[in-house]
């Protein structure tokens, strides 16, 4: 069974000698290690998950467990996904992708600093299902957050914001997208583009999802999963778009 590339997601992590070191200091199994890749030692068998880089005849590309997975994040200084075994990495932002974050993060949390509910930074990884782990760019609780991994994963967020990236537009708007939408905990999820006024609400109703779009740099978002409203003047105040 083949795992097939998300749409648009960066290309799997490339491992330095260090990494794949540790890993292997790890492992009670061998692995070769080819220019950033690691593979499995011997003929892959034919029931197993087959990776999305192997190709017929040569070594396959190791697929991670969840285990293996936390442990390589946990040492790292650099924040990756994890989606069925493959380890990928997260995109670099723009300084319009870190502002408008910031800008949300301060409107939106002063309107709920006294309420039950609170945000987490894009430091913060959500578990979707065994097997696949996201990082937004910030997410909100209400009430108690229930956690992972030493609450290094959170597992009900009610509210996902993704500012896009250019290299990861796609896979945010699809994929990742309905990763979101599947939590049951979720109640709403903003896509936010960083090159123009145009934010996609997404919210929960009814066991459906509903979708509004805002361009109106005058448009108010009602976010009643966590009882405030979100002005697009606030979500881009003092960004400039570029004319590139």
């Amino acid at each position: 069974m083949a795992i097939e590339r998300v749409d648009s997601f960066p290309r799997p992590h490339k491992f330095t000698v260090e990494e794949y070191f540790a890993f292997e200091e790890r492992s009670e199994f061998k692995h070769e290690y080819i220019d950033g890749v690691i593979y499995d030692w011997g003929d892959p068998d034919p029931n197993d998950p087959v990776h999305p880089d192997y190709v017929p005849g040569y070594p396959m590309p190791h697929l991670f467990t969840v285990e293996e997975y936390l442990a390589f994040e946990n040492e790292s200084e650099f924040k990756h996904e994890f989606i069925d075994g493959v380890i990928y990495d997260m995109t670099g932002g723009t300084s319009n992708h870190s502002e408008i974050a910031v800008n949300m993060i301060v409107a939106i949390g002063m309107q709920i600093r006294d309420t039950n509910c609170s945000l987490r930074t894009g430091d913060m990884r959500l578990k979707i299902r065994q097997g696949v782990y996201v990082y937004p760019d910030f997410c909100a609780v209400c009430g108690k957050g229930q956690y992972e991994d030493g609450r290094r994963v959170l597992l009900n967020p009610i509210l996902a914001v993704e500012v896009l990236s250019p290299t990861t537009a796609n896979y945010d708007r699809s994929t990742k997208l309905r990763y979101y939408q599947s939590l049951p905990s979720l109640r709403g999820c903003l896509i936010v583009d960083q090159y123009g006024v145009q934010v996609d609400a997404y919210t929960r109703a009814n066991g459906s999802w509903l979708h509004q779009a805002y361009s109106s740099i005058d448009d108010v978002i009602p976010l009643d999963m966590i009882g405030c409203h979100l002005p697009l003047s606030e979500v881009y105040r003092g960004i400039v778009f570029s004319e590139d």
